[in-house]
């Protein structure tokens, strides 16, 4: 584990606030949980991204501040993590970048947010070895274990599908979370109506999908073959056309389904558009679902 690694997240996260001049904690993270039918508990003044709907007028006119009123629900959330891994994750995205390493800085920057926040977290992966849960906790210690964890899980070529993993979540988890899902193009072809009403009953859910290469266009090596395809293919427009129609095609079914069941996503290419897409994915979840 390279630990210069959580210096760079930090980096990054700050260089986003100071370009944005807006906390993206308070705002985007503090309130992308869709429910409000929780117990109220008290009062907080205003920051900027809270939902005006939260406004306690009364309490604002008497005081001379606009408060907000805090539901259990928004103080501490559970967190928890779903990475995919597996031979897949043995090749680059669309930009060139290895997806291992961009799914793991992905998972790196929302923990890292996430443990500021004060919530309790827990990383879910599966190899040929069965199920790897960390447990929820929140901590640096716990924030390194994660990245630990899934980095080794990673480096495996064997792991269970997505969707038998979130099927076991679903039956065996109860408590309400937020959960993020790191996986792919062939993860979110596999997740099923079925299982995903099933997820998000009591559970808000997002979706950060570690974008693939292209199979045409340029250098292309074939890891199960473990050789590069021929260039006559790879360079072949028509092939490169169809390509891009069969990508867009899975890309609107995905977003519709998940607009069904609430859920959110984000497409993900190189390391350096984390920050922004993770945002971009908080923002996107709370306007579309709270309410």
């Amino acid at each position: 584990m390279d630990y210069d690694y959580l210096a760079k997240i930090k980096a990054s996260i700050s260089l986003y606030t100071k370009k944005k001049t807006s906390n993206i904690l308070d705002g985007e993270f503090g309130s992308v949980y869709r429910g409000r039918s929780f117990d109220f508990d008290d009062l907080r003044e205003y920051v900027y991204g809270d939902s005006v709907r939260d406004i306690d007028w009364k309490s604002s006119s008497k005081t001379g501040r606009v408060l907000i009123r805090r539901f259990i629900a928004d103080k501490k959330h559970n967190i928890l993590f779903v990475g995919d891994s597996g031979v897949k994750f043995k090749g680059d995205t669309d930009k060139g970048e290895p997806k291992a390493k961009v799914a793991l800085t992905t998972l790196g920057t929302i923990s890292y947010l996430v443990n500021d926040h004060g919530d309790d977290y827990a990383l879910m992966t599966s190899t040929n070895k069965g199920y790897d849960f960390s447990y929820f906790r929140s901590g640096a210690r716990h924030l390194e274990n994660l990245l630990i964890r899934y980095e080794k899980c990673l480096a495996e070529e064997e792991s269970k599908p997505l969707n038998r993993t979130l099927d076991y979540i679903a039956e065996n988890i109860k408590r309400k979370m937020i959960i993020f899902i790191i996986t792919d193009m062939e993860g979110i072809a596999n997740l099923d109506e079925k299982l995903l009403k099933k997820l998000t009953v009591r559970n808000d859910v997002m979706v950060l999908n570690i974008e693939d290469a292209y199979l045409t266009g340029d250098n292309l090596y074939d890891i199960d073959k473990k050789e590069y395809e021929s260039r006559f293919l790879l360079r072949d427009k028509k092939l490169h056309e169809r390509e891009f129609a069969e990508r867009e095609g899975r890309r609107r079914k995905a977003v519709n389904t998940f607009k069904k069941y609430g859920i959110s996503g984000v497409d993900i290419s190189r390391e350096e558009d984390i920050v922004d897409k993770v945002v971009e994915l908080f923002e996107r979840h709370r306007n579309e679902n709270v309410g």
